[in-house]
């Protein structure tokens, strides 16, 4: 399934300050057996699997 998301993040070298700021992101690949309440820890771990980058993720909506 795809899930429509908005999250804050920041980067690897500075973990605690978040920069960045991402209004929709489709994030797709999600199998349709995760329970909505565990919807947004799944696709915050899926997220910092995929981008490298990413140090942590805050506020992560399900649009």
């Amino acid at each position: 399934m795809d899930y429509r998301v908005s999250y804050e993040h920041s980067l690897k070298n500075d973990p605690d300050v978040f920069i960045v700021q991402v209004p929709s992101q489709l994030v797709g690949g999600i199998p349709g057996n995760i329970p909505r309440a565990l919807l947004p820890e799944y696709i915050a771990e899926l997220i910092l699997s995929r981008s490298p980058t990413i140090g942590k993720i805050r506020n992560l909506r399900v649009l």
